[in-house]
């Protein structure tokens, strides 16, 4: 193999894994947002069930929504936790594949600013404030699931 058949078959190679970090990039972010719409509207929901019925009747069924609620948080950062990793993994062989091509300087980077190096204390970074935003879901569904039992 020549350096020419070497350097286009690392371009090609290049191409593909730029290619993969875009799809992990937009698998997660499509994931996350739909994850979090559907919680929302389990808790909306759950909420008007507590509306209409009152202690009694509709209680199980409100508190199951909850409940359903918790855990689609809960399993929502796990899933987002480990689709990150992901993406780093991606990025990381993107990265490598431009070193051997001598593009290292136009490599695909993490965001200008949010690297370690570079980072400032605020604004947080958008993977804490989507953690953060499930923390939040997931104690409201909590709540919810206290209200329900204590009103039962």
């Amino acid at each position: 193999m020549t350096d020419d058949d070497r350097r286009e078959d690392l371009r090609r190679l290049y191409a593909i894994a730029v290619e993969e970090y875009r799809f992990q990039v937009q698998t997660n972010t499509q994931r996350f947002q739909w994850n979090v719409a559907i919680d929302v509207a389990v808790l909306t929901i759950a909420t008007g069930l507590l509306r209409v019925t009152g202690p009694g009747a509709g209680r199980p069924l409100t508190g199951l929504l909850f409940g359903v609620g918790a855990v689609l948080a809960l399993t929502t950062g796990l899933t987002v936790a480990r689709q990150v990793d992901y993406q780093h993994r991606a990025r990381e062989q993107a990265t490598k594949i431009a070193a051997e091509l001598g593009l290292s300087e136009y490599a695909v980077q993490s965001t200008p600013g949010w690297t370690t190096q570079h980072r400032k204390p605020w604004p947080p970074k958008v993977r804490t404030v989507n953690y953060l935003l499930l923390g939040f879901l997931g104690l409201v569904n909590l709540v919810g699931i206290a209200y329900v039992i204590g009103t039962a």
